[in-house]
């Protein structure tokens, strides 16, 4: 056997871990959807609908977008999210530059993005620790000044930014130069487009993350015995979805299902007889009676006098006496 036989595969891969990591991430966003959770990057509405492989539908990030909308039904907003397991935010990077392709498509395409009220993200479990914490803070800080100009002097600052931070900003622009057929897009643009952008770290490759267990907890508010077994039955359901490109509401639920997220488990009441009732006790007045009231009434009539005058002290006796 040569070398090239002998060479023990990434056993994630070949056992289907990014298929798996991708319906796990969906699954997540049914599970919110269900249970009365919120996207993360939109505002906090209620899912009312999630499309697996948005590809038929003209987007270019594809693996799902969740729309939401306003109780009121006045405002909607969606995220596009495209799943990758894992990414290096480089401007070599295939990985990534097929992202930055299919969201810099969408970014332009305003029949597919608002950026007023939508968002993109690039959903993913593994990132380097230079990766996600210098990625992050370039993207929060463009969502939070007011314009490119202020945005990039900010970077520019030694004692502001860091140099991995500066190549951060770089791999996009050139990834965002490639994606536009090598025109580069421009300061306002860049900007404007990493004010839309977000990278979200979800750990669901493994079974002891931390996403999972907040998941988990989700789907124990609710009578549905199992949850576990509930949380298995939601990602085969997905699955089936996907590889349909299949669109996820309330109504597209199996009934197994809406029903196990139907009655929320009861609030446990404190008993009656461990509440310590408290004695009634009778309100006394605060109202002075009798002469006290009398002469409180004539010295708030008679407001400011003195002792000491014979004008004021002949006044307050015709008062009291009625003479």
């Amino acid at each position: 056997m040569n070398d090239e036989a002998t060479k023990v595969s990434n056993p994630f891969s070949m056992g289907g871990g990014g298929v798996n990591f991708e319906n796990q991430v969906q699954s997540a966003f049914v599970v919110l959807m269900l249970t009365g959770g919120v996207v993360p990057c939109l505002s906090p509405w209620p899912i009312t609908k999630i499309k697996l492989q948005g590809k038929y539908k003209g987007y270019d990030t594809d693996d799902f977008i969740a729309f939401v909308e306003e109780k009121s039904g006045e405002r909607k907003a969606k995220l596009l999210a495209q799943i990758k397991h894992s990414v290096a935010i480089t401007e070599r990077d295939k990985t990534f530059s097929k992202v930055i392709q299919a969201a810099w498509g969408d970014f332009q395409n305003q029949n597919c993005f608002d950026p007023q009220d939508d968002a993109i993200a690039l959903i993913t479990a593994h990132l380097s620790t230079n990766d996600r914490e210098s990625t992050r803070i370039i993207l929060d800080r463009a969502q939070h000044l007011e314009s490119a100009q202020e945005f990039l002097d900010m970077t520019g600052m030694a004692k502001v930014s860091s140099d991995d931070q500066r190549k951060k900003l770089r791999a996009f622009r050139t990834q965002l130069m490639r994606a536009n057929g090598g025109q580069d897009i421009g300061d306002e643009k860049l900007w404007r487009f990493l004010k839309s952008f977000h990278l979200l770290a979800y750990d669901l490759d493994i079974v002891s993350g931390v996403t999972l267990s907040l998941l988990n907890s989700h789907i124990a508010q609710f009578e549905c015995g199992d949850v576990s077994g509930l949380w298995a039955k939601v990602s085969r359901h997905v699955a089936f979805f996907n590889q349909n490109a299949g669109a996820i509401t309330h109504e597209t639920i199996p009934d197994e299902i809406k029903t196990a997220f139907s009655k929320r488990v009861s609030v446990v009441q404190i008993p009656e007889r461990l509440l310590k009732k408290k004695k009634a006790t009778e309100k006394k007045s605060v109202f002075p009676a009798g002469n006290k009231a009398k002469a409180l009434m004539f010295a708030t009539l008679l407001g400011s006098w003195s002792d000491k005058s014979e004008g004021d002290m002949d006044a307050i006796q015709k008062l009291i006496g009625g003479k």
